[in-house]
Order: C-alpha cells, then sequence, then structure tokens
C-alpha cells in the first residue's frame, strides 16, 4: 500500500502579524477618541463654572442694588442670597475638589473665583488665591 501524506494548504485565517497590526490601529484610535472625550468634558465644566460664576455675579448685583451693599462673605460664600436672589448656591461639577469662592473686599467690592481645567494664564487670580485655601485661575470682579 502507497500511502501518500496529504498536505493541506490552508488560505483562509489571519496570520499572527494581521492580528497584531489590527489590534495597533485599534488601541489608536480608542486612545485617540478617549483624550478627545475627556478634553471636551472638561470644557464642558469649564463652562458650567462660568455660567455658575455670571449667575451669582448677577444676583449679586442685584442684592447690591437692593441693599447698597455687597453681602458678607461667610467661608467662600454670599450669605444672604439665597433663597432670595437664587434658589441655592451653585457647586462647582467636580466637587469638593473644586470649589467657587466669594470674596468680599469692602462693601462696594468683591470677586468670585474659581479653577478652570482648561484656565489660561491670561485670566489668572492677581494672587492666585482666593481666600480660605482656594487656589483658582479664573476670577470676576464687580465692574
Amino acid at each position: 500500500m502507497n500511502h501518500k501524506l496529504k498536505t493541506h494548504n490552508y488560505t483562509c485565517g489571519f496570520t499572527l502579524i494581521e492580528i497584531l497590526v489590527a489590534a495597533t490601529l485599534i488601541a489608536l484610535l480608542s486612545t485617540i477618541g478617549i483624550s478627545g472625550y475627556q478634553a471636551i468634558t472638561r470644557s464642558g465644566r469649564d463652562a458650567i463654572r462660568k455660567a455658575d460664576l455670571e449667575q451669582v455675579r448677577s444676583a449679586l448685583e442685584i442684592y447690591k442694588a437692593e441693599n447698597n451693599s455687597y453681602p458678607v462673605d461667610s467661608s467662600c460664600n454670599p450669605s444672604g442670597l439665597v433663597p432670595n436672589y437664587l434658589n441655592k448656591l451653585p457647586t462647582d461639577p467636580k466637587s469638593p475638589d473644586y470649589s467657587y469662592c466669594y470674596v468680599r473686599d469692602s462693601t462696594l467690592t468683591y470677586h468670585l473665583c474659581a479653577h478652570l481645567e482648561n484656565g489660561d494664564s491670561s485670566e489668572l487670580c492677581s494672587a492666585g488665591n482666593c481666600g480660605s485655601g482656594v487656589v483658582c485661575n479664573y476670577r470676576i470682579s464687580n465692574p
């Protein structure tokens, strides 16, 4: 009996190199997508912070118009704004890591501070600190 060994030539499937290249491309695209998503969420939180401070600023101006001075600061919070001028004081989206701070300099001056995750140097607070050890890089002062 003559037995010939049959060799099988398999042509379907993927080689190890092809699988590694595909996995590398998927990992690279995933990394780019995740970093882009994180940048967008940071920018979104910064927009919320600016809007929150603008809301408090508006309430402070209404308070001053009715009371001839800005409210007293109590641990970085303006006392007397809730509930007549604001339903509740806004809190930072990443609280307690970051927080807002209100500092009354005099009866007619104040500043509000926040820490922006994408803050640039043009918006730095003069002292870099807004009272009570709150580090900020965004500041709103009364006009």
